[in-house]
């Protein structure tokens, strides 16, 4: 991964409702699927993140900053492949494992919304 003061930065946000029952096969998928991201161009940042549910499942929130459109595009087309070579369908592993998950891009809202949050010393 790399770092960049890009403007044109493209974040990939999934969120996933993960019943426990699926929780190691779920994780070990997206494991093996972000390994592709490590040494990519335009990779600047990944994180998988996890909340306790309230009704016996996890949720699950993957984040990866992109340096721009193109790299995400890439990063498609390299998760496509990887899911192949893995003979990964991700909608009937979703369906079978009854794993609900919103997915999506998003851009940083201009004008400075998105500038980081400076803390004052007590």
């Amino acid at each position: 991964m790399q770092s960049s003061s890009n403007d044109s930065r493209i974040f990939r946000i999934d969120r996933f409702v993960v019943p426990i029952a699926a929780e190691a096969e779920f994780l070990a998928t997206v494991a093996e699927i972000n390994t592709v991201f490590d040494d990519m161009d335009g990779c600047l940042q990944r994180h998988v993140l996890r909340q306790q549910g309230t009704s016996g499942d996890a949720i699950y929130m993957t984040i990866v900053e992109w340096e721009s459109a193109a790299t995400i595009q890439m990063a498609r087309e390299a998760a496509d492949a990887k899911h192949k070579e893995m003979g990964l369908d991700p909608q009937e592993m979703f369906q079978r494992l009854q794993i609900m998950a919103d997915l999506g891009n998003y851009a940083p809202v201009s004008g400075g919304a998105s500038a980081p949050i400076r803390r004052m010393a007590p």
